[in-house]
């Protein structure tokens, strides 16, 4: 299988107990025919949750070799969790490189953003489902089960609750270094571009249910570590509570 090449990233550092986090990006086509060949290239993060030697990786980015050296100095990645449909292109090759289990969403792997009539094109060794079981230890999965695709949160029961979304729920209070300037340009115009923010292209695609969101956002929890943003220490509760009801009003 050929696998996505490693695009720019930072370096993997911890941001809690036991939890690393490193920054690369992405490139999507533009939206819209009329922007042409544009493309938005904006940032994504991938999480390493470290339970003694053995490492679950959340939302994978794939790292260059300097960046695979730092992830073997943590640990031995033995599980890859996907949290968003929408994401997913690097999994295939953490899982065969490593043997690592794949854990995702119960949702297809399919190419850009169909949700019907596409192809797999990878499979997931386990499924993912509400109150199932996680290879992470006091942890419990959380699902958007009126999204289309569905979406996953995982909630780590330390602290004062840490969530750990996909797509769903996002910190980009503003364009980082992994924006082109097509993207520092157009996603603030779409809306992408704000503090405990439900991602718009999330929303627009998927369609959850308003009070369904309402429900996410009141789990009990204080830190999230985003898929796309910053993480949040404190305060990201009541964050995400304004802009749900936000988005049922």
């Amino acid at each position: 299988m050929t696998y996505p090449n490693a695009t720019p990233h930072g370096t993997l550092n911890q941001v809690m107990d036991d939890i690393f986090m490193v920054t690369g990006c992405v490139a999507l086509k533009a939206p819209h025919p009329k922007w042409g060949p544009l493309s938005l290239v904006f940032s994504r993060n991938m999480y390493v949750v470290k339970q003694g030697d053995e490492l679950s990786l959340i939302n994978s980015v794939r790292l260059n070799d300097k960046g695979l050296a730092e992830l073997d100095q943590l640990g031995k990645v033995k599980h890859i969790i996907r949290l968003a449909a929408f994401h997913g292109m690097d999994d295939p090759f953490y899982r065969e490189t490593f043997g690592a289990t794949l854990w995702s969403v119960d949702a297809p792997y399919v190419r850009g953003f169909a949700t019907e009539n596409s192809d797999e094109y990878y499979r997931a060794d386990k499924v993912l489902h509400a109150g199932g079981e996680l290879p992470i230890s006091d942890a419990s999965y959380y699902e958007f089960s009126t999204s289309t695709p569905k979406e996953g949160l995982i909630l780590l029961e330390k602290e004062s609750g840490i969530m750990i979304s996909g797509d769903s729920m996002q910190n980009w209070a503003t364009p980082d270094q992994y924006f082109n300037w097509f993207a520092r340009l157009m996603m603030p115009r779409m809306g992408f571009i704000a503090p405990t923010n439900f991602g718009p292209g999330w929303l627009k695609m998927a369609k959850p249910d308003a009070q369904e969101l309402v429900d996410k956002a009141s789990l009990k929890y204080d830190a999230l570590l985003p898929a796309h943003g910053t993480p949040v220490f404190q305060g990201a509760r009541e964050g995400f509570i304004a802009s749900a009801y936000a988005v049922k009003s």
